[in-house]
């Protein structure tokens, strides 16, 4: 379904939003949105300059629904500081030529709720060490997958590079995502998120049993849960065979 409408569609236009509610959107939302393209360019001048084009192409174009601006929003912006930062996005694709990922949660990208949780954590972490750590492939994957919930195709086909290749950096963006988000690092106290503190008991449960996942004595069995349960919960939060055999 599109998120805006077409000038001949005879659709009461109240469910649409006007030139005063597409520029007070951009206004109120710019932090947001200009961490966003940040993100991606990497350039504070390219980060607002997309954030305002992205404002004027949308008062220019059909009208979003008003229920869905923000999210509007978040694409165009998002579309525009891609449009900024496509050499240095498509430089990094040689990178992950011969990369694979073997992790299969890491094309998951959760519920509603798990992705608003993984939106704040991106927002909230220090954008300086999102893009020293981070090649701009990498960043934009993850600010396509978390804010605008795109395919890995879509990704492929919005940065015009290979589907292997985003991938392979959506891997990496996820793994360095979860380590320094959903692990908890050592000796900084906080308080863990409902999903951290799930992931926690799970893998304190697969240390207790020694890796062993179904049986006498396995984690299934010491959390109360069914395997087929357990193994459903260790997809969805991330955990794969490595982490439990570490802790061997």
């Amino acid at each position: 379904m599109s998120w805006f409408h077409s000038s001949t569609a005879a659709v009461d236009g109240r469910n649409y939003a006007s030139p005063a509610e597409i520029v007070a959107c951009f206004q109120d939302q710019r932090n947001v949105l200009g961490r966003l393209a940040f993100s991606i360019t990497g350039d504070q001048t390219m980060a607002d300059l997309a954030v305002d084009q992205a404002c004027e192409t949308t008062l220019q174009g059909n009208s979003p629904f008003c229920d869905w601006l923000f999210e509007w929003a978040k694409a165009a912006t998002i579309a525009s500081a891609i449009s900024h930062g496509t050499a240095a996005i498509r430089i990094c694709e040689a990178a992950y030529k011969d990369r694979r990922c073997p992790h299969v949660e890491h094309l998951s990208q959760g519920d509603a709720e798990e992705r608003a949780v993984s939106l704040d954590l991106i927002l909230g972490t220090d954008a300086n060490i999102l893009i020293a750590e981070l090649d701009p492939l990498c960043r934009t994957v993850l600010v396509l997958r978390v804010a605008i919930r795109s395919s890995i195709q879509d990704c492929a086909l919005r940065l015009n590079v290979s589907r292997a290749a985003v991938l392979a950096a959506n891997c990496h963006a996820m793994t360095w995502f979860q380590e320094r988000h959903v692990k908890a690092v050592e000796g900084e106290p906080r308080h863990l998120t409902f999903h951290e503190a799930e992931r926690k008991v799970i893998l304190d449960a697969l240390k207790a049993a020694s890796g062993q996942i179904s049986g006498h004595g396995g984690a299934a069995e010491r959390l109360g849960l069914k395997r087929t349960t357990l193994q459903n919960k260790m997809r969805r939060l991330g955990i794969c065979k490595g982490d439990y055999q570490t802790l061997r």
